[in-house]
């Protein structure tokens, strides 16, 4: 079984320190009874939040001063700025200050995606605060690296949705654990609210109660390249929205169906696969509405317009959230985890996460897919006992086998531990994800006994200890082949946010941190040196927030032996985000205003 494992550090980070070795704790015991439905968490702290966002730390509600009459009421954590308020836009580019030196032949555009507004002061007076770190509003940054300076902007894309909290002291979504925090899920929740009494081709909308314009919805978890060269951000739901590249306007809002009217559903993958060299990108959308059962479409979309998309296949299966798959050179790799939408429920407690169904006996099915265009469409099937996963690190074949490399969760628990009040106030700190190897087995024999057959799936741990594992990167070139290195973000023991970033060997198991007191790295980026040979010639691109400095700065190590090259300060903290892209200067068309 696969159990969560933590981190333990033995020495302090120091201020600028290169990399700290870890050692590794206890693992706790695994969960003896897991549980169907996600606890409740603790929601009467949000007005907490709000409070402490505007600085009236001392006026606790009643409820607050109720459930701290016996506890003590803990301070807010060191990345409370990145988590809590709104974000400053940034709507003209900024030179960054610059410590170290940015390598001359680093030229490009870094996009990140996610949330940045948490608490929006309302007409009545009270502060609205944003129940889950999911739910904030998007914003999107640009950090523009060329000739040793880097330059920084940001846009808030749901203005809209700030002035209808504003003036009606909720979110334009559904509720979630009867809050309305409008998650990923929530949005997904929402579209297929709509669908069902408008059909999946129409999109959830409300009006600026300010400007009397439609709203956007909250689309900002990944960002990245899609048809006709466009810059696009998506969600976790069958909607997209493209964005100028260059002032990061948004030029329009679309979906799927629009474009491929059998990729039917509500909801997708934020994390799509790519391939680069043949311009071609895959998804899926999955249909809630088939007989309360999920259907999912999977399908092809070539860059080129002038090229039409293309299914691969259409696969019944239990309705769960997914937020990525997985892709091999030939295959793709559809895992369905035993986390599953109760469409009825959902609909009649207008909730996600509460009526979100945790079922461990299904275990997990990993739904095998020939990419060929007119190909053999789904080929078989396997299963593997019971864990939850939001990414895969890569996938590739290897003789007649398949190799699934992802971040493994014991169960879905992690989604309650990233509600606001259990991050802020540090109530329940954060399982770890475990890299781990799926190996499909035999993949002839596994097709030739038909669909009927479900074959067994193994697995075993990458890292010769045991580390957390999330928010990772390879070396771009290696995708969908056998690679020896992945870097990502960990935490310590105890901890409810990420706090360090880990070089990981897949060949030997060993591991290597990079670790600075009270600073928060998000998710590294690869980018390799021109001209490199070797797998980790490159450099690691990360937005940190500094706690204690209430600002953060782009952090550019070498991706060889984490020692820091270069940081950049932005004059505001970045909030704490999700998914980012690095391009070419010129990668993007510059899409007119429509």
């Amino acid at each position: 079984m696969l159990r969560s494992l933590i981190l333990a550090s033995t020495q302090a980070p120091v201020k600028h320190a290169t990399h700290s070795r870890i050692q590794i704790g206890q693992a706790p015991a695994p969960r003896a009874e897991p549980m169907s439905t996600l606890p409740e968490p603790p929601r009467h702290l949000l007005s907490e939040l709000g409070r402490r966002a505007k600085g009236d730390a001392h006026q606790s509600s009643g409820a607050a001063k109720a459930a701290g009459a016996q506890h003590h009421m803990p301070d807010l954590q060191p990345f409370a700025c990145g988590l809590t308020g709104t974000s400053v836009e940034v709507l003209e580019p900024r030179q960054c200050d610059i410590e170290g030196t940015v390598p001359s032949w680093l030229q490009g555009d870094l996009y990140r995606n996610g949330p940045g507004t948490f608490d929006v002061d309302t007409s009545s007076g009270s502060v609205y605060s944003i129940a889950h770190w999911f739910g904030g509003l998007t914003v999107m940054h640009k950090f523009q690296i060329s000739g040793g300076k880097v330059i920084y902007r940001n846009r808030h894309l749901n203005r809209e949705a700030e002035h209808y909290i504003e003036a009606e002291n909720q979110e334009p979504g559904v509720m979630l654990w009867h809050d309305p925090c409008g998650t990923l899920l929530g949005r997904a929740f929402s579209l297929f609210k709509q669908a069902a009494l408008k059909g999946p081709s129409s999109f959830e909308t409300f009006t600026d109660p300010k400007t009397g314009k439609q709203g956007n919805g909250n689309i900002g978890v990944t960002v990245g390249r899609f048809r006709d060269n466009q810059l696009v951000s998506r969600t976790d739901a069958n909607v997209l929205i493209a964005l100028d590249p260059v002032d990061l306007t948004v030029t329009r809002k679309f979906n799927y169906t629009s474009i491929l009217p059998e990729a039917k559903g509500v909801t997708s993958a934020s994390h799509v696969e790519r391939d680069e060299q043949a311009g071609l990108t895959y998804d899926f959308t999955m249909d809630l509405n088939y007989k309360l059962n999920g259907m999912y479409n999977v399908f092809c979309i070539p860059d080129d317009a002038n090229e039409d998309p293309y299914m691969l296949a259409r696969i019944q299966d239990t309705p769960c959230y997914i937020h990525s798959f997985a892709q091999t050179e030939q295959y793709l790799i559809l895992m369905v985890w035993p986390c599953v939408f109760d469409p009825l429920r959902m609909v009649l407690n207008k909730s996600v996460f509460h009526d979100l169904q945790w079922k461990p006996k299904l275990g997990v099915k990993l739904h095998v897919i020939d990419k060929r265009k007119g190909g053999r469409g789904h080929m078989t099937t396997y299963r593997h006992p019971a864990f939850y996963c939001f990414h895969q690190l890569n996938a590739f074949e290897s003789g007649d086998d398949l190799i699934v490399d992802l971040a493994a969760y014991p169960d879905h628990s992690i989604m309650v531990q990233l509600h606001r009040t259990n991050m802020l106030f540090g109530l329940n700190p954060m399982d770890a994800a475990i890299p781990t190897r799926i190996k499909l087995p035999d993949l002839p024999a596994a097709t030739a006994a038909g669909l009927g057959r479900i074959t067994d799936a193994s697995s075993h741990v990458l890292s010769a200890k045991p580390i957390g594992f999330e928010l990772f990167t390879i070396n771009p070139g290696q995708k969908c082949k056998p690679y020896r290195y992945s870097w990502g973000v960990s935490c310590q023991p105890g901890d409810a946010f990420f706090n360090c970033i880990v070089r990981l060997d897949i060949k030997s198991g060993e591991h290597q941190v990079w670790a600075e007191e009270n600073t928060y790295p998000g998710e590294p980026i690869f980018v390799p040196r021109p001209g490199a040979t070797e797998e980790d010639d490159g450099v690691l691109l990360s937005v940190v927030l500094a706690g204690a400095q209430k600002r953060s700065f782009l952090l550019i190590l070498d991706a060889s032996d984490l020692t820091e090259v270069a940081r950049a300060w932005t004059r505001d903290p970045v909030a704490l985000g999700f998914h980012g892209h690095f391009g070419t200067l010129d990668e993007f068309q510059h899409v007119s205003k429509i």
